[in-house]
């Protein structure tokens, strides 16, 4: 099980995008040429593996649930792991009680309902990017908070069980990607999104995504909070529409061609190599 999109907009809503310790708004300012940045993290009190902090004291099936997640800044999100001796399960469950009371004392305005709307700081593209490389995607992975995806119809079964298989990944991989850590993990994870996207490539088919940049509104907060959400849809190269920067139908060079062929085959014995 995993934290669903509906339980984030839970957490966040109920924390009014504050860290329940230090109750700093968790998103600092951007700049004229970067975006605002995001340090809060969803918190389990109770740690969802066996090793982590304050773990074994809640059913499997309740611990990725609102109640057992607290919205936290870096720096505390770390203390609290680092701290289990003070930070109890206890007593993070009345810091979360206080902050949510704290939060609802600020106005006296009924909260009206939640809602994604478009971010007016983002134009929203039309088109999607073609990824053939693991990092690219990972990047993008790291970015967002949810994903979204499309996949063709009518797909024999073992296309559509590679598609599925690598959709899931994604999901799998959006859920831990704020826990991996260590230039290993990382790499890793590049490396496994680009070897499907190569089998996806060598089975004909292209992986095209973007970045809707989204805002969650409405709530008990009285500022929007940044949703950027990861759109994958995986098509058929034969029934593509690929343009370029600017919108023009794009026909690849020959060489372009024998270039993205040769990576392919590299890619193919590699895994080959692998298994032998």
């Amino acid at each position: 099980m995993a934290v669903s999109e509906k339980t984030r907009k839970i957490i966040w809503v109920e924390a009014g995008g504050r860290c329940a310790i230090c109750r700093r708004q968790v998103l600092t300012e951007g700049t004229e040429t970067d975006d605002p940045s995001i340090f809060g993290e969803e918190a389990h009190i109770v740690a969802r593996s066996s090793g982590g902090p304050r773990a074994g004291a809640l059913a499997a099936d309740k611990l990725d649930s609102h109640e057992n997640l607290i919205l936290l800044c870096s720096e505390h999100h770390k203390r609290v792991d680092d701290q289990p001796n003070h930070y109890t399960i206890e007593r993070l469950r009345v810091l979360k009680q206080t902050h949510r009371e704290w939060i609802n004392s600020l106005g006296t305005e009924e909260p009206g309902p939640t809602r994604l709307v478009p971010d007016p700081n983002y134009p929203q593209s039309k088109h999607l990017k073609i990824v053939f490389r693991g990092h690219v995607l990972w990047a993008m992975i790291k970015e967002v908070v949810a994903f979204e995806y499309a996949l063709p119809d009518h797909l024999g079964d073992e296309d559509e069980d590679l598609i599925v298989e690598f959709l899931d990944l994604v999901k799998d991989y959006l859920d831990i990607a704020e826990d991996l850590d260590s230039v290993r993990e990382q790499r890793d994870a590049e490396k496994t999104l680009g070897r499907y996207v190569s089998r996806l490539a060598e089975r004909g088919f292209f992986v095209g995504t973007s970045i809707r940049h989204m805002l969650l509104a409405g709530g008990i907060s009285k500022e929007a909070t940044p949703w950027p959400i990861l759109t994958i849809e995986v098509q058929p190269s034969s029934v593509a529409s690929v343009v370029d920067r600017d919108g023009n139908p794009w026909q690849p060079a020959a060489e372009d061609v024998e270039q993205l062929n040769k990576q392919l085959a590299e890619e193919s014995a590699r895994r080959a190599a692998g298994h032998a």
